[in-house]
């Protein structure tokens, strides 16, 4: 985002003692307090008043900007790749797809063909975002300007397998009580071609010179437990909340839920469960789905951290607004490690029963194999080297099915200039087979 200021090319850069965040241009992703390395920036409840205060005085004589960073194009810095225009598919268009195609446009004269098997770009900032939580979700409008440059072919609802010709084969649903049992501990079930292109091993689909696979990490991992089958998952919930096409219905029972996990998805979760009727009237959600949740009788959220607090995931501002708009109906336990669900009753290690009407489970998001690519199950990405897939010539791979699920959108950027760079790197001089 263009946020952090003075930048590159104004008054100020390199000489002054602090770069200053612009509130009115921040989404809050995460990203500044993520990559700085002497972890200098930090929410402004995190902040001293006198930094709040100085922040807010350099921006208050000047207009904000119209453009989130993608909006204009400086000159770019070619890094002409030779034998006439070339040609990348980027599969994905969440922020590690945008941010790819981005970085290609700057620093390439390639065009770009970006695809998505959704109708939308955004990916999980469209769809895996909480609905109460919509500054988070403007930067899907910058996104879509990337889609207008003149360089960029935009093919939603397709898939790599359609593009090329080929049947289109989605990834099958994953109904309730039919989740694939390979999905536990971070391996996911057998690849699928829903986004990514088919092809003999070490071969580029035709026409192309290059593909980058940003196809993200969107399975929830298994907690491993008995019964967590009829359990609803994170990513189910989140679909369902944001209205992703072909996601299932939820159904919540009270009086008390028990979600499990300690990262902000967890607690996201908590948070929508006991929204209050105004609270929901003011979410971009459907009617269906401000029913549902109006209507579930549940009074009482029991948030289980397996860990200590030490080791929770969630940011100190998130557990905030949870506790602030709770009213004390969430409750925190640590150190419970749940090993039964039976649909009402909810066992721990150590004997205890804690009864509830909903588990929902939120310990993490996976990836998925990719045909044609090397796989790490236990990481579950796509084994890369700077992004470069290893033993794959001209296959590159960005955001978390490079890395695995950690970070804000706003990592994703880093990510994927990363990327584009050993992409370009690998391919000054050398004609590939798509050429």
């Amino acid at each position: 985002m263009n946020s952090i200021h003075p930048s590159p090319g104004e008054p100020g850069f390199g000489t002054g003692v602090s770069l200053f965040i612009d509130p009115r241009t921040c989404i809050d992703c995460g990203a500044c307090a993520d990559i700085c390395p002497v972890d200098a920036a930090k929410p402004a409840d995190r902040s001293t008043p006198e930094d709040v205060l100085r922040n807010a005085a350099y921006f208050a004589d000047s207009e904000p900007l119209a453009a989130m960073d993608l909006d204009t194009w400086d000159p770019p810095e070619y890094q002409l790749w030779g034998g006439g225009p070339r040609r990348v598919l980027v599969i994905g268009a969440g922020p590690a797809g945008i941010y790819a195609t981005r970085e290609l446009l700057l620093r390439t004269d390639a065009e770009i063909t970006l695809v998505d098997r959704l109708a939308d770009v955004g990916g999980l900032v469209r769809f895996g975002v909480a609905p109460d939580h919509p500054n988070t979700k403007q930067i899907i409008h910058t996104f879509e300007r990337i889609l207008r440059h003149p360089r960029v072919r935009w093919r939603p609802g397709t898939t790599a397998d359609e593009l090329l010709g080929r049947p289109r084969a989605d990834a099958p649903s994953r109904q309730r009580g039919a989740r694939d049992s390979s999905s536990r501990d971070g391996a996911g079930p057998q690849p699928v071609s829903s986004d990514s292109a088919v092809m003999p091993v070490g071969q580029l689909p035709g026409g192309f010179d290059a593909v980058v696979h940003a196809v993200g990490a969107w399975r929830s991992r298994w907690v491993g437990i008995v019964g967590e089958e009829s359990a609803c998952t994170a990513e189910e919930f989140v679909a369902w909340c944001n209205g992703r096409p072909g996601a299932s219905p939820v159904e919540l029972k009270g009086p008390r839920a028990v979600v499990v996990g300690n990262g902000n998805v967890a607690l996201d979760v908590a948070r929508l469960l006991v929204s209050d009727d105004e609270r929901l009237r003011s979410m971009e959600i459907s009617a269906g789905v401000r029913r549902v949740l109006a209507s579930s009788g549940i009074r009482e959220v029991v948030l289980l951290g397996r860990r200590g607090p030490e080791d929770a995931a969630y940011t100190e501002s998130a557990l905030e607004e949870l506790q602030a708009m709770s009213g004390g109906r969430v409750t925190l336990k640590y150190h419970a490690n749940p090993v039964a669900w039976d649909g009402t009753d909810l066992r721990l290690e150590d004997g205890e029963l804690i009864s509830a009407g909903t588990l929902v489970t939120a310990v993490g998001f996976v990836g998925e194999p990719i045909d044609g690519l090397p796989f790490d199950d236990a990481r579950g990405i796509v084994p890369n080297v700077r992004g470069a897939v290893v033993g794959r010539p001209g296959h590159f791979v960005a955001g978390w099915i490079k890395r695995g699920a950690r970070g804000g959108i706003g990592v994703n950027k880093a990510c994927a200039q990363e990327t584009v760079q050993t992409l370009v790197n690998s391919s000054r001089g050398a004609v590939s087979p798509g050429s």
